[in-house]
Protein backbone atom coordinates (compact mmCIF):
# COMPACT_ATOMS: atom_id res chain seq x y z
CA UNK A 1 0.00 0.00 0.00
CA UNK A 2 1.51 3.44 -1.12
CA UNK A 3 2.25 5.79 1.88
CA UNK A 4 0.07 8.70 0.94
CA UNK A 5 -2.90 5.75 0.67
CA UNK A 6 -1.96 4.42 3.86
CA UNK A 7 -1.72 8.07 5.65
CA UNK A 8 -5.45 8.67 3.89
CA UNK A 9 -6.86 5.55 5.58
CA UNK A 10 -5.12 6.33 9.14
CA UNK A 11 -6.41 10.35 9.41
CA UNK A 12 -10.03 8.73 7.93
CA UNK A 13 -9.95 6.29 10.18
CA UNK A 14 -8.65 8.75 12.89
CA UNK A 15 -11.50 10.82 12.16
CA UNK A 16 -14.21 7.84 12.62
CA UNK A 17 -12.99 6.87 16.08
CA UNK A 18 -13.18 10.22 17.47
CA UNK A 19 -16.38 10.96 15.92
CA UNK A 20 -18.05 7.70 16.83
CA UNK A 21 -16.32 7.21 20.55
CA UNK A 22 -18.02 10.86 21.41
CA UNK A 23 -21.55 8.81 21.58
CA UNK A 24 -20.47 6.28 23.45
CA UNK A 25 -18.49 8.09 26.34
CA UNK A 26 -19.02 7.77 29.55
CA UNK A 27 -17.98 10.83 30.75
CA UNK A 28 -18.65 14.42 28.65
CA UNK A 29 -15.36 15.90 28.76
CA UNK A 30 -13.74 16.29 25.47
CA UNK A 31 -10.52 14.25 25.02
CA UNK A 32 -10.40 12.61 28.93
CA UNK A 33 -14.23 10.91 28.44
CA UNK A 34 -13.85 6.90 28.79
CA UNK A 35 -15.02 5.41 25.61
CA UNK A 36 -17.50 2.21 26.26
CA UNK A 37 -17.00 -0.77 24.87
CA UNK A 38 -19.60 -0.50 22.47
CA UNK A 39 -18.79 2.77 21.01
CA UNK A 40 -15.12 1.26 20.59
CA UNK A 41 -15.88 -1.67 18.56
CA UNK A 42 -18.47 0.63 16.50
CA UNK A 43 -15.76 2.94 15.65
CA UNK A 44 -13.21 0.23 14.96
CA UNK A 45 -15.95 -1.36 12.16
CA UNK A 46 -17.12 2.26 10.88
CA UNK A 47 -13.42 2.92 10.04
CA UNK A 48 -12.91 -0.89 9.09
CA UNK A 49 -15.44 -0.37 6.09
CA UNK A 50 -14.66 3.32 5.53
CA UNK A 51 -11.12 1.81 3.97
CA UNK A 52 -12.51 -1.07 1.93
CA UNK A 53 -13.19 -3.42 4.57
CA UNK A 54 -16.15 -5.51 3.78
CA UNK A 55 -19.61 -4.48 5.75
CA UNK A 56 -21.35 -7.10 7.21
CA UNK A 57 -25.15 -7.84 6.40
CA UNK A 58 -26.55 -7.73 9.64
CA UNK A 59 -30.66 -7.58 8.77
CA UNK A 60 -32.42 -10.40 9.84
CA UNK A 61 -29.17 -11.72 12.31
CA UNK A 62 -29.20 -13.28 15.16
CA UNK A 63 -28.23 -10.90 18.95
CA UNK A 64 -24.75 -11.51 18.46
CA UNK A 65 -24.78 -10.60 22.57
CA UNK A 66 -27.90 -11.25 24.73
CA UNK A 67 -28.01 -7.41 25.82
CA UNK A 68 -26.67 -6.42 22.09
CA UNK A 69 -30.14 -6.94 19.88
CA UNK A 70 -31.54 -5.47 16.44
CA UNK A 71 -32.31 -2.16 18.58
CA UNK A 72 -28.62 -1.33 19.78
CA UNK A 73 -26.88 1.33 17.78
CA UNK A 74 -23.83 -1.44 18.04
CA UNK A 75 -25.66 -3.84 16.64
CA UNK A 76 -24.14 -3.88 13.09
CA UNK A 77 -20.63 -3.67 14.29
CA UNK A 78 -21.16 -5.93 17.07
CA UNK A 79 -22.24 -8.90 14.62
CA UNK A 80 -18.62 -8.35 12.84
CA UNK A 81 -16.73 -8.17 15.48
CA UNK A 82 -18.63 -11.67 16.80
CA UNK A 83 -18.49 -12.99 13.46
CA UNK A 84 -14.63 -12.08 12.93
CA UNK A 85 -13.63 -13.08 16.58
CA UNK A 86 -12.88 -9.65 17.39
CA UNK A 87 -15.14 -9.45 20.61
CA UNK A 88 -15.87 -12.26 22.43
CA UNK A 89 -18.04 -10.88 25.29
CA UNK A 90 -18.09 -12.10 28.75
CA UNK A 91 -19.27 -15.66 30.17
CA UNK A 92 -23.15 -16.04 29.96
CA UNK A 93 -23.40 -14.17 26.85
CA UNK A 94 -23.07 -10.96 27.72
CA UNK A 95 -21.11 -7.90 26.11
CA UNK A 96 -21.99 -4.91 28.44
CA UNK A 97 -21.53 -2.19 25.64
CA UNK A 98 -21.85 0.84 28.21
CA UNK A 99 -19.14 -0.02 29.79
CA UNK A 100 -15.88 1.39 29.54
CA UNK A 101 -13.10 -0.13 27.48
CA UNK A 102 -10.25 -0.56 29.42
CA UNK A 103 -6.83 -0.54 28.32
CA UNK A 104 -6.29 -4.59 28.06
CA UNK A 105 -9.59 -4.86 26.78
CA UNK A 106 -8.75 -2.51 23.53
CA UNK A 107 -5.59 -3.87 23.22
CA UNK A 108 -6.79 -7.83 22.74
CA UNK A 109 -9.61 -6.72 20.09
CA UNK A 110 -6.61 -4.22 18.53
CA UNK A 111 -5.00 -7.47 18.87
CA UNK A 112 -6.89 -9.51 17.40
CA UNK A 113 -8.54 -7.01 14.74
CA UNK A 114 -4.48 -7.09 13.32
CA UNK A 115 -4.47 -10.81 13.15
CA UNK A 116 -7.37 -10.80 10.94
CA UNK A 117 -6.30 -8.77 8.71
CA UNK A 118 -2.65 -9.54 8.50
CA UNK A 119 -1.17 -6.12 9.33
CA UNK A 120 2.60 -6.71 9.49
CA UNK A 121 3.13 -6.21 13.26
CA UNK A 122 5.66 -8.10 15.35
CA UNK A 123 4.82 -10.13 18.04
CA UNK A 124 5.84 -8.89 21.91
CA UNK A 125 7.11 -11.52 24.89
CA UNK A 126 7.11 -10.72 28.52
CA UNK A 127 10.52 -9.24 28.40
CA UNK A 128 8.25 -6.37 27.24
CA UNK A 129 7.06 -5.76 30.46
CA UNK A 130 10.00 -5.75 32.73
CA UNK A 131 10.36 -2.38 32.40
CA UNK A 132 6.96 -1.97 34.62
CA UNK A 133 5.86 -2.28 38.37
CA UNK A 134 2.71 -3.11 37.66
CA UNK A 135 3.45 -6.18 35.10
CA UNK A 136 2.12 -8.55 37.12
CA UNK A 137 -1.15 -7.23 37.36
CA UNK A 138 -1.52 -8.48 33.29
CA UNK A 139 -4.12 -11.60 33.48
CA UNK A 140 -3.18 -14.40 31.62
CA UNK A 141 -6.51 -13.63 28.96
CA UNK A 142 -4.75 -10.29 28.02
CA UNK A 143 -1.24 -11.05 28.25
CA UNK A 144 -0.43 -11.31 24.93
CA UNK A 145 -2.05 -8.36 23.56
CA UNK A 146 -0.29 -6.07 26.01
CA UNK A 147 2.93 -8.06 25.24
CA UNK A 148 2.33 -7.14 21.61
CA UNK A 149 0.80 -3.95 22.13
CA UNK A 150 3.85 -2.36 24.16
CA UNK A 151 6.39 -3.86 21.66
CA UNK A 152 4.66 -2.12 19.33
CA UNK A 153 4.38 1.45 20.29
CA UNK A 154 0.46 0.95 20.93
CA UNK A 155 0.00 0.98 24.87
CA UNK A 156 -0.13 4.96 26.27
CA UNK A 157 -1.18 4.29 29.88
CA UNK A 158 0.55 8.27 30.86
CA UNK A 159 3.50 6.62 32.92
CA UNK A 160 6.34 5.53 31.96
CA UNK A 161 6.42 3.11 34.56
CA UNK A 162 3.07 1.87 35.29
CA UNK A 163 0.77 -0.22 32.43
CA UNK A 164 -2.31 0.54 34.58
CA UNK A 165 -4.55 -2.39 32.05
CA UNK A 166 -7.37 -1.53 34.18
CA UNK A 167 -8.12 1.69 33.28
CA UNK A 168 -10.43 3.06 31.28
CA UNK A 169 -9.26 4.10 27.18
CA UNK A 170 -10.17 7.74 26.49
CA UNK A 171 -10.98 9.31 23.58
CA UNK A 172 -7.54 11.21 22.58
CA UNK A 173 -6.29 7.58 23.71
CA UNK A 174 -8.17 5.69 21.12
CA UNK A 175 -7.33 7.82 18.50
CA UNK A 176 -3.38 7.51 18.84
CA UNK A 177 -3.74 3.66 19.97
CA UNK A 178 -5.76 2.84 16.21
CA UNK A 179 -4.03 5.35 14.22
CA UNK A 180 -0.52 3.65 15.12
CA UNK A 181 -1.95 0.01 14.47
CA UNK A 182 -2.09 1.16 10.90
CA UNK A 183 1.43 2.96 11.00
CA UNK A 184 2.83 -0.38 12.54
CA UNK A 185 3.44 1.19 16.21
CA UNK A 186 4.61 5.27 15.98
CA UNK A 187 6.30 6.52 18.97
CA UNK A 188 6.02 10.32 20.14
CA UNK A 189 8.51 12.72 18.70
CA UNK A 190 11.12 15.44 19.68
CA UNK A 191 10.24 19.22 18.61
CA UNK A 192 13.62 20.65 18.22
CA UNK A 193 13.81 24.31 20.20
CA UNK A 194 14.12 27.27 17.95
CA UNK A 195 17.23 29.15 18.05
CA UNK A 196 17.20 32.63 19.82
CA UNK A 197 15.91 35.43 18.29
CA UNK A 198 13.45 33.31 15.28
CA UNK A 199 9.68 32.99 16.96
CA UNK A 200 6.48 31.84 15.89
CA UNK A 201 3.57 33.30 17.81
CA UNK A 202 -0.26 32.37 17.43
CA UNK A 203 -2.64 34.85 16.13
CA UNK A 204 -5.93 33.18 16.36
CA UNK A 205 -6.80 29.61 15.88
CA UNK A 206 -9.84 27.06 14.97
CA UNK A 207 -10.68 23.75 13.71
CA UNK A 208 -10.30 24.30 10.42
CA UNK A 209 -7.11 26.28 10.60
CA UNK A 210 -4.97 29.06 12.36
CA UNK A 211 -2.79 32.83 11.94
CA UNK A 212 0.37 32.92 12.90
CA UNK A 213 3.12 35.56 13.01
CA UNK A 214 6.56 34.41 12.28
CA UNK A 215 8.90 37.07 13.32
CA UNK A 216 12.83 36.86 12.98
CA UNK A 217 14.52 39.03 15.13
CA UNK A 218 18.31 37.54 14.80
CA UNK A 219 21.22 38.56 12.57
CA UNK A 220 20.55 36.01 9.76
CA UNK A 221 17.95 35.52 6.71
CA UNK A 222 15.66 32.47 7.85
CA UNK A 223 14.52 31.08 4.32
CA UNK A 224 11.77 28.47 4.44
CA UNK A 225 9.34 26.65 2.24
CA UNK A 226 5.55 26.20 2.63
CA UNK A 227 5.10 23.30 4.44
CA UNK A 228 4.61 22.92 8.31
CA UNK A 229 4.31 20.17 10.54
CA UNK A 230 0.94 19.35 12.55
CA UNK A 231 1.51 17.81 15.82
CA UNK A 232 -1.15 16.32 18.39
CA UNK A 233 -0.53 16.05 22.11
CA UNK A 234 -1.77 12.61 23.82
CA UNK A 235 -0.04 12.15 27.57
CA UNK A 236 2.06 14.19 27.60
CA UNK A 237 4.01 13.33 24.09
CA UNK A 238 4.12 15.12 20.44
CA UNK A 239 2.64 13.02 17.84
CA UNK A 240 2.50 13.74 13.84
CA UNK A 241 -0.54 14.31 11.98
CA UNK A 242 1.07 15.39 8.78
CA UNK A 243 4.96 14.97 6.97
CA UNK A 244 6.68 17.97 6.75
CA UNK A 245 7.13 17.99 3.02
CA UNK A 246 10.26 18.36 1.63
CA UNK A 247 10.98 21.80 -0.09
CA UNK A 248 12.92 21.09 -3.38
CA UNK A 249 13.14 25.03 -3.15
CA UNK A 250 13.35 27.47 -0.38
CA UNK A 251 10.13 29.57 -1.48
CA UNK A 252 10.15 32.66 1.28
CA UNK A 253 13.25 34.50 3.12
CA UNK A 254 12.56 36.46 6.11
CA UNK A 255 15.40 38.71 6.46
CA UNK A 256 17.01 40.21 10.06
CA UNK A 257 14.29 42.29 11.71
CA UNK A 258 11.43 41.69 9.59
CA UNK A 259 8.38 39.41 10.17
CA UNK A 260 5.35 37.68 8.34
CA UNK A 261 2.09 36.49 8.79
CA UNK A 262 1.02 32.60 8.02
CA UNK A 263 -2.23 31.50 7.15
CA UNK A 264 -2.34 27.70 7.40
CA UNK A 265 -5.65 25.56 6.42
CA UNK A 266 -6.17 22.06 8.02
CA UNK A 267 -8.35 21.47 4.78
CA UNK A 268 -5.43 21.81 2.66
CA UNK A 269 -3.85 18.46 4.10
CA UNK A 270 -4.42 15.61 2.13
CA UNK A 271 -7.20 14.04 4.52
CA UNK A 272 -8.97 17.40 4.84
CA UNK A 273 -8.86 18.00 8.41
CA UNK A 274 -11.33 19.50 11.74
CA UNK A 275 -9.50 19.30 14.60
CA UNK A 276 -10.85 17.72 17.48
CA UNK A 277 -10.47 19.32 20.96
CA UNK A 278 -6.87 19.07 21.98
CA UNK A 279 -3.75 20.58 22.22
CA UNK A 280 -1.48 21.00 19.15
CA UNK A 281 1.77 22.31 17.74
CA UNK A 282 2.86 23.91 14.30
CA UNK A 283 6.46 23.90 13.06
CA UNK A 284 8.13 25.53 10.53
CA UNK A 285 11.58 24.17 9.50
CA UNK A 286 14.06 25.66 7.39
CA UNK A 287 17.71 27.61 7.59
CA UNK A 288 18.73 30.30 9.29
CA UNK A 289 22.20 31.84 7.91
CA UNK A 290 23.50 28.17 6.71
CA UNK A 291 22.19 26.21 9.57
CA UNK A 292 19.28 24.21 9.57
CA UNK A 293 16.09 25.52 11.81
CA UNK A 294 12.79 24.48 13.29
CA UNK A 295 10.24 27.05 15.20
CA UNK A 296 7.06 26.05 16.41
CA UNK A 297 3.89 27.11 18.60
CA UNK A 298 1.69 25.74 20.65
CA UNK A 299 -2.43 26.06 21.04
CA UNK A 300 -5.23 23.82 22.35
CA UNK A 301 -8.69 23.52 20.49
CA UNK A 302 -11.49 23.95 23.34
Amino acid sequence: MGRRILNSWIMCLCACLLLASTAGAVEPSAGTAEVSRGAFVDALYDAHVANGGTPVVSEGSAAPFRDVGSWSPYFEALCWAKASGIAGGYAGGAFRPSAPVTRQQAAVMLYRYAQTTDLPLEGGSSRDLSGYRDADTVPGWSREAVCWAVHNGLWYSGSAVELRPDAAVSQEELGVLTECLFQSGMAAVSLPAAPEGLTLELRQCSTTGATLLLKNETEAAFSYGAAYGLYRQVNGGWYEMNEEAASIAILYTLGPGESRELTLHWGDMEWAGVLPQGTYCVSKSGTLGDQPATVSATFAIR
